[in-house]
């Protein structure tokens, strides 16, 4: 395992000892800063894990003939130059994970006085929740789904930073991990000061680029639902659907001013606002260009015309002014790209790279509920729709349950399109 070295490492050639560095709360905070970092690499979340590879797997885009990512849409695994891709992204991962365990392991050792307010259970809290989303997605990419193979081996689920060997476990007990990392943040993440409703929403607003507590609950649905266990799964979705319905919801849907405006630089086509947890990209604008733009070449990452009419149903159901369309694409020179990332200089929006959002919370109840309260799953569907404007093309409450679930795959498609999430979703 990839050592974190790099990040104590203050003078040439000569290492803080780690004890040293956990001397004092600021430790604590470099250390995550240091994952929250590397999570912002091309390897993890500011490519291959969001808008690269896993989006390329969910089948998102056009590809150019000569496109890196070429062989992994025709999922040929083995292929030199997308092995490449996978292995990067499992070192990169496991990387972030041994960081936090280090983080862990002296956390609790050091004198408690070090850390300032309720710091010291912010910071193991988020640790928790990390390692435990971390493992997920490795569990998701790396792993069969339980559903397809109740026996099947996990991914090694890694608590120690040390030489030895995890050993693998099934695939339900990896889960079962999982969830007690999660439970255990969320316990000690009731210091979040996103939970305060004293605090100023300035204050509020900025926990959400750290592992925050609604993150950890967002995160708990998910694995519940991955597991198969929907009443679990449902309990923590509605927590979230709960709190974006209160008045001064820390995760109200975008307003339509913010989507509507002439001014380009401030149409929030990322809906930021709705994220429960999301990464700041530094180098956005040129990894834009790289990929989204006429100039893009072979990189351009975008839906033809054709396919991105399909997934929003722009001819079959007229739904053209889906906000995910209408702001989602934009010409460049003759033709359209894919502009969710695009960065406009002074924009209101810039370096957001999404990584949990409220909306999943939504398809999640409404794919649980769609046999025992088919109403609500459609009502739910209906809430996401109308704030990306969908009003007037309401689905009807009289749908099967098969019929939402298709609903919801295609919710999915639209939602996360360049997310990198659906292609878990088509994993399972």
């Amino acid at each position: 395992m990839v050592s974190c070295s790099d990040w104590l490492d203050v003078r040439p050639k000569s290492e803080i000892p780690v004890e040293l560095h956990f001397e004092h709360e600021s430790g604590f905070k470099d250390q995550l800063t240091g994952v929250y970092t590397k999570m912002c690499n091309t390897r993890m979340y500011g490519r291959d894990m969001s808008f690269g590879l896993t989006s390329v797997l969910s089948q998102d885009y056009d590809l150019k003939s000569n496109s890196i990512y070429r062989y992994a849409a025709e999922y040929q695994y083995q292929e030199t130059s997308t092995k490449n891709i996978i292995d990067s992204i499992w070192v990169d991962t496991y990387n972030c994970i041994a960081n936090l365990n280090v983080m862990l392991q002296y956390i609790d050792k050091v004198d408690a006085n070090i850390f300032s307010d309720n710091n010291h259970d912010l910071y193991k809290g988020e640790a928790l929740g990390l390692r435990a989303f971390l493992h997920l997605d490795m569990l998701r990419l790396y792993s069969p789904s339980l559903a397809s193979n109740p026996s099947a081996l996990g991914v090694p689920y890694v608590t120690a930073y040390d030489k030895v060997i995890t050993t693998q476990k099934p695939v339900s007990e990896t889960l079962d991990l999982i969830i007690a990392d999660l439970v255990q943040a969320a316990d000690l993440l009731q210091v979040d000061p996103f939970l305060n409703a004293k605090e100023d929403y300035k204050t509020r607003y900025a926990r959400r680029v750290y592992f925050n507590y609604y993150a950890v609950v967002g995160t708990l649905a998910r694995a519940y639902m991955y597991k198969g266990d929907k009443a679990n799964a449902l309990k923590y979705a509605e927590m979230i659907i709960e709190e974006g319905q209160k008045e001064n919801s820390n995760f109200a849907w975008t307003h339509y001013s913010t989507l509507e405006t002439a001014k380009e630089e401030q149409v929030n086509r990322i809906f930021s606002g709705e994220t429960l947890f999301y990464l700041n990209i530094k180098d956005m604008n040129n990894i834009v260009k790289h990929y989204f733009t006429a100039s893009s070449g072979n990189n351009t990452l975008t839906p033809s015309d054709n396919k991105a009419d399909h997934i929003f149903e722009k001819s079959s159901k007229g739904y053209g002014n889906d906000y995910r369309m209408l702001k989602g694409f934009s010409y460049d020179g003759e033709n359209k790209y894919f502009w969710k990332y695009h960065q406009y200089e002074g924009g209101s929006y810039v370096d957001i790279m999404p990584i949990l959002r409220k909306s999943e919370s939504y398809y999640i109840a409404a794919e649980i509920l769609k046999d025992s309260n088919p109403k609500r799953a459609v009502e739910l569907l209906n809430i996401v729709r109308t704030a990306r404007n969908l009003k007037d093309y309401a689905l009807s409450e009289t749908l099967t349950a098969d019929q939402i679930q298709a609903e919801v795959g295609k919710e999915y498609r639209k939602e996360f399109l360049g997310e990198g999430r659906c292609s878990f979703i088509i994993s399972v």
